[in-house]
């Protein structure tokens, strides 16, 4: 088969492509602990995060990105134990809460070893910088918690926090200046401090890699492969209820006729059914419910 993308196609995307494409957001956040720090210590200030001890992007294991399935997130673990996962989401699936309790369990089975007791859980943050506002409320940052049904101001405390970025926010008075330039960065490419002019510079790096563009062109390629089949394989389901469709209308048409003919005979309505079922080789008790929805139409 031959390449779905064309060699200008492909090299125009990777030209276009920015930290908001989830191969470069990984590179970027998955090998830079200098990088991630400073990223965690702005969205969650009030931890005083110091130290990253261990920082895993979730396609170490892969020998090649471009998988079935891969995934591009970012492991990483502080001073004190705690976990994040952080990712950057682009597309809005309408399903952000299932999403996050999928990466929360995912944490979770990394914070509590087997010999622990459940208060020595280490508390676990899923992150996501999306580039669409989930909740249409305009903010740059969103909250979950687990709350109390009956009392929605008694909180249960699960060790288990989820952080949601918006870069398409309209009102950044609520965050500090650093969350805006990140924000506004992972919007529009926008230079504004120091964070974001190194970001800025390790992006340029990355996309400089050779190694890199080769993965990317060819995970690309592997996505309009999996969208063309999965359209080709919709489209033939489409066509095969379509003709399942027609065959069953073709054959209604001919038993309602074989039955008005009967009729026209005189004939009672178990001796027609009995008549076309044996004609027409087919069950009694379909040519019955013909006979019945023919009946009550008239």
């Amino acid at each position: 088969m031959s390449k779905l993308l064309s060699e200008e196609i492909l090299e125009k995307k990777w030209q276009e492509a920015t930290i908001k494409r989830d191969i470069i957001f990984t590179k970027v956040f998955g090998e830079n602990k200098k990088l991630t720090l400073e990223l965690l210590q702005i969205i969650l200030p009030k931890l005083k995060i110091e130290e990253i001890i261990d920082i895993i992007p979730e396609d170490r294991e892969k020998e090649n990105i471009v998988y079935r399935g891969v995934r591009f997130d970012v492991y990483v673990k502080d001073e004190n134990g705690r976990m994040y996962d952080i990712e950057m989401q682009v597309v809005n699936h309408h399903d952000l809460g299932k999403r996050i309790a999928y990466y929360q369990n995912k944490l979770s089975s990394k914070a509590l070893k087997p010999s622990q007791k459940f208060f020595e859980k280490n508390d676990t943050f899923v992150i996501f910088v999306c580039d669409f506002d989930y909740f249409q409320l305009g903010l740059p940052v969103y909250h979950t918690t687990m709350r109390l049904k009956e009392d929605l101001n008694k909180i249960v405390d699960t060790g288990e926090h989820n952080v949601i970025l918006n870069s398409k926010a309209n009102d950044f008075s609520s965050v500090s200046p650093e969350v805006k330039a990140f924000l506004e960065y992972v919007r529009e490419n926008k230079v504004s401090n120091e964070f974001t002019k190194d970001l800025d510079r390790e992006v340029k790096k990355i996309k400089s890699s050779t190694e890199v563009r080769d993965s990317f062109m060819t995970w690309e390629e592997k996505l309009a492969e999996e969208r063309y089949y999965a359209g080709k394989e919709a489209e033939e389901k489409g066509m095969e209820k379509g003709m399942e469709k027609g065959m069953e209308k073709g054959k209604r048409e001919m038993v309602v006729n074989a039955i008005k003919n009967q009729k026209k005979l005189g004939n009672s309505r178990q001796d027609i059914i009995n008549s076309v079922a044996d004609f027409l080789s087919i069950d009694k008790e379909e040519v019955a419910k013909y006979y019945d929805e023919e009946m009550l139409v008239k």
